[in-house]
């Protein structure tokens, strides 16, 4: 019995930090930016991408449990230069008049997926955090990480 609950002390000290620090949420949760462009963004397995012919903007709201900088990361796909993805994370205040963060950043590399990693975003207490996607025609976003 003394050694099951070392084990159970042993899982929450470090299992536990990391299953908080860190959550997913699929491309398909986000939306487009304008509703008029709904049209363009096709789903494939939770992931979105812009099926028009000039690039779009998509955006995903992201779960926040405290207050802090947030670092996030966005795997996405371009198969071409022609065919990017830039995105910036952003921090805002419950009242939605002050934004932290948003320096849009674009795929490092094309022909397979790609992480962009993003890391000026500040949520304040009972703030919110969002991520905002520039694809270009064939641009994917498949999901996006951050710490909570």
């Amino acid at each position: 019995m003394k050694r099951q609950l070392k084990q159970v002390a042993l899982m929450m000290i470090v299992i536990l930090p990391f299953a908080v620090m860190a959550r997913s949420t699929p491309a398909s949760s986000g939306k487009a930016v304008f509703w008029s462009d709904s049209s363009c963004f096709l789903m494939n397995g939770s992931t979105m991408s812009n099926g028009c012919s000039t690039r779009r903007s998509f955006e995903i709201p992201l779960t926040s449990d405290s207050a802090n900088r947030k670092t996030v990361f966005v795997t996405a796909i371009g198969a071409t230069p022609s065919k990017n993805v830039g995105c910036m994370a952003v921090g805002v205040n419950r009242e939605a008049t002050v934004f932290w963060g948003g320096a849009r950043r674009w795929l490092p590399a094309f022909g397979s997926a790609q992480v962009i990693t993003l890391t000026d975003a500040y949520v304040p207490g009972y703030g919110y955090l969002f991520v905002n996607c520039h694809l270009d025609p064939g641009g994917q976003v498949n999901v996006v990480d951050h710490n909570a």
